[in-house]
């Protein structure tokens, strides 16, 4: 009887994990290597003095089919739930709130005037004429969003208002973690046709989802990958444990699923041009700041974004014990602080004490008397954490797609830098890198599982 086909997967993260259990279901001998000591990557949940707190993702769009069909398939469908749509605004003295689903929420709001709202619809045919290009996978074809920051979109189409209260505060923290003028409009406007809409969320928190897909297919943690390399047979994967020891295993092909700026150094074949082009592919830096409370604040909303004109060192906060009844035990709250660029890289490598005493500090600024409910706090630094595709970047990205359509099948890449950078975007490029390898070794996927056609060039190396 013929043994199933190996595929080694670098990378334990949505992208890589899917991309494992994918091959898994289609008959295919798969193992993940993970460098970390835990799973999950960007998309980890972890417990912490008996709050489950996120280190990195913490928002999934309703949106996201293929992610619940994924969640079905685990059988976790009953531990997610329909989150919370209420969103706030903070403008002088006054919180403004508005339902992720109800578009006449800004209509009626307050937050902007007269002026803002009709500049906004003004600019809605304009949008819709874009919106064939706004979908996970035509992004690269964008041409005119793609040529102008956020920020220069919105001083053509919307107002100052507009940028000072709306974009800046989503888009400069709330969402890509840096600043608009970075930024391609592309991107904004995907963002908020995408991500601006209601949510699900678990009350064992997002990363439930990687670590259930973890438990189910073969992962070595504390693994660090060295090199990836196509042979004779399908390819070697060269890796060092824990304790300093080198390893080799022999595979018939893998799927590297890392940031793009750390591919080169793992494949070292990559040709001159792919290879400067990934490493050069810009992510913002985070620190995310969880704040434990023995009482949640009044606010209501599952988020409170800040902009720069209230609030100079944080964009938004994060409000976990409003997202879904059960996120946090015992009638507590659970935040997460979302510092500004500034404050990040003034306080990167500074101690999580003073991280913590400094973003407290800031905190009392929004609640008032906050740090007298402190109970436990956490910091996670993630380096990278989301791509900032800037204007230009999605031609950078079809050229890079055009080149690569040639490549050596047996290695495949997947991440969130072929699209806007979410966790739903790392999903599909699992599935996606997965769909490429299994044809490429004359398989089939499971019946149940039916990937979406990939129209874009091959990302295979």
């Amino acid at each position: 009887m013929p043994t199933s086909p190996t595929v080694l997967v670098v990378g334990a993260g949505i992208a890589g994990l899917t991309a494992a259990w994918r091959l898994q279901q289609a008959g295919v001998s798969v193992r993940v290597l993970e460098r970390d000591g835990a799973p999950g990557g960007r998309m980890r949940t972890i417990d912490h003095h008996g709050f489950r707190i996120e280190t990195g993702a913490s928002i999934l769009g309703r949106n996201y089919t293929g992610m619940l069909r994924l969640i079905e398939e685990l059988g976790l469908t009953r531990q997610f739930g329909p989150a919370n749509t209420l969103c706030a605004f903070q403008r002088g003295n006054a919180v403004h709130r508005l339902r992720t689903h109800a578009r006449a929420d800004l209509l009626r709001t307050r937050l902007i005037g007269a002026r803002t709202k009709a500049a906004v619809f003004r600019a809605l045919p304009t949008f819709l004429a874009h919106r064939r290009c706004l979908d996970w996978d035509s992004m690269d074809r964008n041409t005119y969003l793609d040529d102008l920051s956020a920020t220069e979109y919105a001083h053509r189409h919307l107002t100052r208002e507009a940028i000072d209260y709306l974009i800046e505060p989503l888009f400069g923290g709330g969402i890509v973690l840096a600043s608009p003028d970075r930024l391609a409009a592309a991107d904004m406007l995907f963002y908020t046709a995408k991500l601006l809409v209601p949510h699900i969320n678990s009350p064992q928190g997002v990363g439930l989802l990687t670590r259930t897909l973890a438990r189910r297919v073969p992962v070595r943690l504390d693994a660090r990958v060295r090199c990836v390399r196509p042979e004779a047979e399908g390819v070697s994967v060269t890796w060092r444990d824990a304790d300093g020891r080198d390893h080799t295993e022999q595979a018939e092909a893998a799927v590297v699923a890392v940031p793009a700026p750390q591919v080169p150094a793992l494949l070292p074949g990559l040709p001159r041009a792919d290879g400067a082009y990934l490493a050069a592919v810009p992510y913002s830096r985070a620190l995310i700041i969880s704040l434990a409370t023995e009482r949640p604040p009044e606010e209501r909303a599952f988020a409170l974004f800040l902009s720069q004109r209230e609030h100079p060192s944080l964009v938004g906060v994060e409000l976990h014990h409003n997202k879904i009844t059960g996120r946090v035990d015992d009638g507590r709250g659970l935040m997460t602080l979302h510092p500004r660029q500034d404050f990040t890289d003034r306080w990167w490598g500074a101690t999580d004490d003073i991280v913590t005493e400094q973003a407290v500090a800031a905190a009392e600024r929004v609640f008032p008397g906050i740090r007298s409910t402190v109970l436990t706090s956490h910091v996670s630094r993630q380096d990278p954490a989301l791509v900032v595709r800037p204007p230009g970047g999605y031609a950078e990205l079809r050229a890079f797609n055009g080149r690569r359509g040639s490549r050596d099948p047996r290695i495949q890449l997947a991440g969130d830098y072929f699209g806007p950078s979410s966790t739903y975007g790392a999903l599909r490029s699992g599935e996606q890198a997965t769909a490429r390898l299994l044809r490429h070794l004359g398989l089939h996927p499971r019946a149940s599982y039916q990937p979406r056609p990939d129209t874009r060039s091959s990302h295979s190396t």
